[in-house]
């Protein structure tokens, strides 16, 4: 990986502190995945023995850890003890790196042995920051010849060809998205709730795609890549409990282009979970909780979207016209006359005038103008400007009730399609996702 001045400075103020270091260990590996485990089975090991029979050279971070809100010292002593019963491996002096047969390698940092259990408000974020840190570092020090940091949970199935998919991307790729679909598991309950957060998932990125915005990408640090110097300008992983794969696409998008990836999909495990505070078990667990599934409000209201296009067409006209009235060019863009005022009163409180100011004063061309404009309203803002509209005037509907309304974002949708599974089906084809097991995903 070749050396920069965003390098230097990661390394000198950003990197964790105190990680293994390696030194006799020259291009050992091709491909890197980081993965945090807490609570884990050792199937684990199973799913990334099958990877590595047929991918040569790979290197697998888990990084062992426990919250301090949880007491059981025993909580990771299956897989531990199980990763521990491989064979060690030679590569170094560190202790940790064992064989998955035929060329690959598991290395465990064991953040419960090194630091001791982890700050609860930091959570899976610092988890996988500090696997992503090694990787980093181990890349840095010629380790790891690719320039790509892979990052999954330890409940994903990931394809055979998993690594050989960011060959595809153009060079300029800051970051890939991979596809994804949910495992049914034993629970039809847990299921059927999972399939429906799955859907929800697809349809604010439909909504985000129907509004043009440049922050339309899934946010799962299951299915997530990074190019290792993008990963060191925008500081590596936030150290948050939860929402940090949300934060760390939100600054590089703001660097270069994300990827989204075709091709099979990663099997995620259907299943509950209280482990982090919000996100895909949490939010199971709260659908299923609440009992008619079919009548659950989970989908933001289509006008979110089709107000957040209105937004984003009039800011190109706004680079020039300074004193332009900005509720009258929404109506411009045929929203009704309440919504154009909302938007605007919206926007004033997120201080949305300033900005332009800058946007103006920073960027002399349009192009430049635009870029300073999405660097302000990125994805956090877009989702602040969206709860803003739901909290006054477009509650959220069940899926159901978006049948009903304008614009269907669906793929292919009729205006009248109620069933998950099929909707789950076009949205894949349309994607060109593909699924090992159809009937299952």
């Amino acid at each position: 990986m070749p050396d920069s001045v965003a390098g230097r400075r990661y390394a000198q103020r950003h990197i964790e502190a105190g990680l293994p270091r390696l030194s006799s260990a020259k291009g050992q590996w091709r491909q890197v995945l980081v993965i945090p485990a807490y609570r884990e089975s050792p199937e684990l090991l199973q799913r990334l023995s099958a990877l590595a029979a047929v991918t040569s050279h790979c290197l697998f971070i888990l990084v062992l850890n426990r919250p301090d809100s949880d007491p059981d010292e025993q909580a990771n002593s299956m897989l531990r003890d199980a990763t521990r019963a491989l064979h060690p491996s030679s590569v170094d002096a560190i202790s940790g790196i064992y064989l998955l047969p035929p060329s690959s390698c598991v290395f465990l940092y064991d953040t419960e042995r090194e630091l001791g259990p982890l700050p609860a408000k930091q959570g899976v974020g610092l988890a996988r920051k500090i696997g992503c840190d090694i990787a980093w570092q181990w890349q840095s020090e010629g380790a790891i010849a690719s320039n790509w940091i892979c990052s999954s949970d330890a409940d994903a199935l990931l394809p055979h060809d998993y690594f050989q998919r960011l060959d595809d991307c153009p060079e300029d790729t800051v970051a890939a998205t991979y596809p994804f679909c949910h495992v049914a598991g034993p629970d039809p309950q847990c299921n059927e709730a999972t399939a429906l957060y799955e859907l929800r998932l697809h349809h604010y990125v439909l909504g985000l795609e129907y509004a043009g915005s440049p922050y339309a990408h899934h946010s799962l640090g299951s299915c997530l890549a990074v190019r290792a110097q993008a990963y060191a300008q925008v500081r590596g992983f936030p150290k948050r409990a939860a929402g940090e794969d949300f934060y760390l696409l939100n600054k590089l998008a703001k660097l270069g282009p994300i990827t989204h990836l075709a091709g099979e999909c990663i099997q995620l495990q259907s299943r509950m979970s209280q482990r982090v505070p919000f996100g895909t078990g949490p939010a199971v667990m709260q659908i299923a909780a609440a009992g008619a599934l079919e009548d659950a409000a989970l989908f933001y209201h289509p006008g979110c979207f089709v107000a957040l296009r209105a937004v984003l067409a009039i800011v190109r006209q706004l680079h020039q016209a300074h004193d332009a009235d900005c509720t009258s060019l929404l109506r411009e863009q045929e929203i009704p006359d309440a919504l154009a005022q909302l938007c605007n009163k919206t926007l004033c409180e997120m201080g949305w005038l300033q900005a332009l100011q800058h946007c103006r004063r920073q960027g002399k061309t349009r192009e430049q103008y635009l870029r300073q404009f999405h660097q302000w309203f990125d994805a956090f803002r877009t989702l602040k400007f969206i709860h803003a509209l739901r909290e006054t005037a477009l509650p959220q509907q069940s899926l159901q009730g978006l049948a009903a309304l304008q614009p269907q974002l669906w793929p292919g949708a009729s205006g009248s399609e109620c069933d998950v599974q099929a909707l789950l089906s076009s949205i894949r084809n349309e994607r060109h996702w593909t699924t090992r097991n159809q009937a299952r995903c």
